[in-house]
């Protein structure tokens, strides 16, 4: 084919290095330890990263910019001297919401008395920063010079033997003693049931939740207020009582979290290196103890730990911080280097014993290594093509995983090559695969004991070595004998498709009930203080969702009847979204309407714009009703316009993560259609931007990433069908993936990215090699064809993917989503690769390409006999089974084979 020369080269050149490494063992021994050495001394200046807006949100939303926006036209007000409505961003602040401990009303006067006992501990916390004492009063976020407080609390007048006399009124309640003050109960009430009769009497109450915000826009306040928070949990925490029981949150208890989540997962690296060392030494233990590797087996793990030090000490030296979903890359490392680690014993295994140790590895690097560039280059693309997306979090774990792929790569071909020497050498020299003690081989043996503890290797007569290292594993010979046999036959091939189309349902229907985004719960693990609290505020307080800022973003005449009307039309339209309360609630806050309604209570009609601006400015916002208005208007320099002004209307029952979005998409619909320009706005949008982002970025980068794999596909393996078969595949497992991850209550988030970016890669394992064993395969019939692909990439297949799982199986019993999600849905990458290796792909190809068409192509690409081309210094084209069928053995069909001599 037009691309073979590609892979004669990449043969040739390990043809000689293997040679090399061959006879000079010892410096690729010593470097690569040396290098993860020095690599990973940068460790010191590991700096963690988990900043939830930083890692979580798209870098390119919307809100981001609407934000800049928003600040630059009401920069003089701020988040320090504002309304908690009003906030810019998601800053420093305490939590706490309380229930009844036997899950009656809370609002009872002895709940009462406990609640602001609570309340006044709070108050009281003082700490201490550079010998200044601070309480809460110093660092709260201030409006009017008072700081924001709890509306619950205030309706009873901070006085707990109010409560058996006021009647609420949810949710909005006015003061019998000042009818000029409304409070908000919607975010501090919850769980409310009305009295009989009455859509707004409150009967009783199941929560109570009160908010305590911080200052924070500053350094020195930000500390201050980072101190408050701790020591607000501690307090939190202690409070004790016999009638309420209370959660708590901080603004960075979820990164607090992360960081508690990743540590816990990292400590239990120990035991997956032990579990894959333990499995390794056993997947190459044989009853003979000089072919046996146990030694080997553990270098090869070695050698991908080394991979994973020296990423981690090389992203540390070029300052690529360490963000907590990293922690599952070390799992994954391991499992590929493992899998690597089985291809190049499966391609020693194949040389003949009676062959030089420098012969033996030209060969099994002729034969491995170009399986493993193959693997190596179509992972480190895939995760090279996820470092493009938008999400930084998945970003920075394909940045620590592609590179770690390439050490793997790296340390496989030489540390773990000069191991492969020197236990060649023992076995040369037919030493015990343990003691490294000379031994007799099994045909000399004096005694059973010895037979079975100690015997192995050849005998020096000729007769006994005839034949070379031709045991083939259990597992080859029940691929070759039974498994491959039976799916070939007609009638089990019918129930195959069937099976597949079955598959292909079941996954297309999963991906139409694909939910996306990252719930900010889903970061918390299980049984933390943060979860409990996270989810009483989404059970209770998603009725009434935060207020949207409407922001005009241009100097109009607001004095002028025509612009006044463009802007009621855009704020009125807003109020009759599917997603926010209309006017008659009485929840939309708009400085114009309670303007206009001044004017007319004062009968002034028709005001020229001097007498809007003047009686605006100088009466209207200085009355204490009204004064937070001026926190919605922004005036010119000469306070002649105005330059830009803002409303608020209130979402309502945002209990999901699609009306979330729904309402966010709706909002900025009708914003952008508006006569006149302006934004939607609230901080929350910052992270429902992630709905609107996560699908595409998705999409693009498996649309690219299947598209470079066909390349690779096409260039790597010179046959056209099998690049064309090859995408199909990866499309099919893809499909599955998201399909069945979703109905196994996985969300599309960043985390589900990163593991969909695996997918591509994991998949061309699993198909570009078995299509090509199947159509290289020079044999009489397409069953035989499917047989052998089998027989030669059964076991690996089963190896790599047992070898993956167990690597990644003690995430499944992690307390945080986040790992348990990366094992589900590698779980399911790994089960239906194996499962479209193992029988869909051998089962299509047999009904794919015809016998003629392989014929064909194996004589347009062998022409030669292999005597010819391994006279030449190459490698072997062909070789003889132990059945004496003829199954080539360049390119990737030996990836996995353990080929007989």
């Amino acid at each position: 084919m037009a691309f073979d020369c590609i892979e004669k080269i990449i043969r040739l050149f390990f043809f000689n290095y293997g040679g090399f490494i061959a006879r000079h063992p010892i410096p690729f021994l010593l470097v690569p330890p040396l290098l993860a050495g020095a690599l990973g001394a940068g460790m010191v200046f590991l700096t963690n990263e988990n900043n939830l807006e930083n890692l979580y949100t798209p870098e390119n939303g919307q809100a981001k910019t609407d934000r800049n926006t928003v600040d630059t036209l009401f920069a003089k007000h701020g988040d320090n001297d504002t309304l908690v409505s009003h906030l810019l961003n998601i800053g420093r602040e305490g939590s706490v919401t309380i229930r009844h401990k036997d899950g009656q009303n809370i609002l009872t006067q002895a709940a009462m008395d406990d609640i602001l006992d609570l309340h006044e501990q709070i108050m009281n916390i003082r700490i201490t920063l550079d010998n200044q004492e601070y309480r809460f009063t110093d660092l709260c976020v201030k409006w009017d010079g008072v700081c924001n407080e709890n509306a619950i609390l205030a309706a009873y007048d901070y006085n707990s033997s109010k409560v058996p006399s006021t009647t609420l009124t949810f949710p909005l309640y006015t003061s019998s003693a000042d009818n000029a003050v409304p409070y908000f109960l919607g975010g501090g009430l919850g769980g409310v049931t009305f009295v009989s009769g009455s859509q707004d009497d409150v009967l009783s109450a199941e929560v109570i939740q009160l908010s305590y915000f911080l200052r924070y826009e500053d350094s020195v306040e930000n500390q201050r207020s980072a101190l408050w928070e701790e020591t607000f949990l501690e307090v939190a925490e202690a409070f004790t009582s016999s009638v309420i029981t209370v959660t708590r949150e901080v603004s960075n208890s979820i990164e607090t979290e992360l960081d508690d989540a990743s540590s816990g997962v990292i400590k239990d690296f120990t035991v997956t290196f032990t579990i894959l060392i333990t499995f390794s030494v056993c997947s190459c233990v044989m009853l003979d103890w000089v072919r046996s590797k146990p030694w080997l087996a553990s270098c090869g793990v070695l050698s991908a730990g080394l991979a994973v030090l020296s990423t981690f000490g090389l992203m540390s030296y070029i300052g690529v911080p360490y963000i907590n979903v990293v922690g599952s890359s070390p799992f994954l490392i391991i499992g590929i280097g493992v899998d690597d680690m089985f291809i190049m014993l499966a391609a020693w295994r194949q040389t003949d014993v009676r062959w030089s140790v420098e012969r033996r590895m030209r060969h099994a690097f002729s034969e491995a290594a170009m399986s493993i560039t193959i693997t190596s280059i179509t992972d480190a693309l895939a995760f090279g093509i996820g470092a493009i997306t938008f999400f930084r979090s998945v970003r920075i774990f394909c940045m620590y995983t592609g590179v770690a792929v390439i050490f793997d790569y790296a340390y496989q071909i030489t540390f773990f090559g000069a191991c492969m020497v020197l236990t060649g050498r023992r076995e040369a020299t037919n030493r015990h695969c343990m003691s490294c003690l000379k031994v007799r081989p099994k045909s000399e043996s004096t005694s059973t004991a010895y037979t079975l503890f100690c015997a192995g290797g050849s005998s020096q007569q000729p007769t006994d070595r005839e034949g070379g290292d031709t045991n083939d594993h259990a597992l080859m010979l029940f691929f070759k004998n039974y498994y491959g046999p039976f799916i070939t036959r007609w009638w089990v091939v019918i129930p195959t498709i069937l099976l597949f189309l079955g598959y292909l349902g079941t996954a297309i229907y999963g991906c139409t009930q694909v939910r996306e985004g990252l719930d900010l719960r889903n970061l918390a693990r299980d049984n933390s203080f943060v979860a409990a609290h996270l989810e009483a505020e989404n059970n209770f307080f998603s009725e009434y969702g935060p207020p949207v800022a409407l922001v005009f973003t241009e100097p109009r005449d607001v004095w002028n009847p025509l612009i006044q009307d463009l802007m009621e039309e855009v704020l009125v339209k807003m109020e009759e979204s599917d997603y926010t309360y209309d006017k008659d609630h009485n929840l939309t806050v708009s400085w114009l309407r309670d303007y206009l309604d001044f004017l007319d209570a004062i009968h002034f009609r028709n005001p020229t714009q001097a007498q809007f601006m003047d009686i605006l400015r100088n009466t209207f916002l200085e009355i204490p009703a009204f004064r937070r208005y001026v926190l919605d208007i922004t005036f010119s320099d000469d306070n002649r316009t105005i330059v830009a002004s803002r409303f608020f209307v209130t979402s309502k029952n945002l209990d999901s993560e699609d009306r979330k979005r729904f309402m966010m998409t709706d909002l900025r619909r009708i914003a952008e259609e508006a006569d006149l320009p302006s934004i939607v706005y609230h901080p929350l949008f910052i992270y429902y931007d992630q709905y609107l982002a996560i699908l595409p970025n998705t999409f693009q980068n498996i649309g690219i990433a299947i598209g470079a794999m066909f390349i690779v596909s096409l260039v790597m393996i010179p046959h056209p069908v099998c690049a064309i078969l090859v995408t199909l595949s990866i499309v099919s497992i893809v499909t599955g993936v998201i399909g069945l991850m979703t109905l196994w209550q996985v969300n599309l988030d960043s985390i589900a990215m990163t593991n969909l970016i695996i997918c591509i890669g994991f998949s061309v394992d699993f198909s570009a090699h078995i299509c090509y064993a199947y159509t290289s395969t020079n044999t009489k019939s397409r069953r035989d064809s499917a047989i052998h692909a089998l027989y030669s990439l059964g076991m690996p297949i089963v190896q790599g993917s047992l070898s993956t799982i167990l690597g990644l199986l003690i995430l499944y019993f992690s307390d945080s989503h986040i790992f348990r999600t990366f094992f589900k849905t590698m779980f399911l990458v790994i089960s239906l690769g194996a499962l479209h290796g193992l029988l869909f792909i051998p089962v299509g190809l047999m009904l794919a390409i015809p016998v003629d068409t392989r014929k064909m192509a194996y004589e347009k690409e062998n022409p030669r006999d292999c005597r010819d081309v391994e006279g030449r210094g190459i490698v072997t084209v062909s070789q003889h089974s132990h059945n004496n069928n003829l199954y080539p053995m360049n390119g990737l069909t030996n990836r996995h084979m353990y080929q007989p001599t």
